[in-house]
């Protein structure tokens, strides 16, 4: 009985198959087969929760929260997050000390950028451990996802 080409190829695509998935399920680095967003990224020695807009909505206004927008500030007067501190990444040694007496040591710091692609948040936290500062976290779907779920937006009058 031999078997025709395409049964050849179909046992050998179903041989890998198993082999893929046995090796996988047998290695201690193994692939998961649902992928689950980190709940927390490492930043200097400090482990920073990442939390949803949805989750940081429950802060806003709390006196002991402060939202910082870490885009640039062309994208700070565009829209942000009511009451958010504009601190952009690319100027953060500049800023700092205009900064740093509207952040109170113990305050909960939320930052936030462009989203779950975007490293300013990163970089900004990684400069404020520097300072003492450790109650951190970083909105992971940035501003464009407090948007998208419809939350308050703050903007001057005139970047409408």
């Amino acid at each position: 009985m031999t078997f025709s080409l395409f049964s050849r190829a179909a046992l050998i695509v179903i041989v890998c198959f198993i082999i893929g998935v046995s090796s996988n399920l047998i290695s201690s680095r193994h692939i998961p087969w649902i992928y689950a967003p980190p709940s927390e990224v490492m930043i200097s020695n400090h482990k920073v929760p990442l939390v949803s807009s949805k989750e940081a909505e429950r802060w806003a206004g709390d006196p002991q929260t402060v939202f910082i927008d870490t885009r640039s500030e062309k994208d700070y007067l565009k829209g942000h997050v009511p009451g958010a501190i504009s601190f952009p990444s690319e100027d953060k040694e500049q800023k700092f000390s205009g900064v740093e007496p509207l952040l109170p040591q113990g305050s909960r710091l939320i930052l936030y950028c462009h989203g779950p692609d975007c490293d300013m948040a990163e970089i900004v936290a990684s400069f404020l451990f520097d300072f003492g500062y450790s109650d951190v976290m970083i909105m992971s779907d940035g501003y464009p996802g407090w948007e998208q779920n419809g939350f308050p937006v703050e903007r001057p009058d005139n970047h409408k």
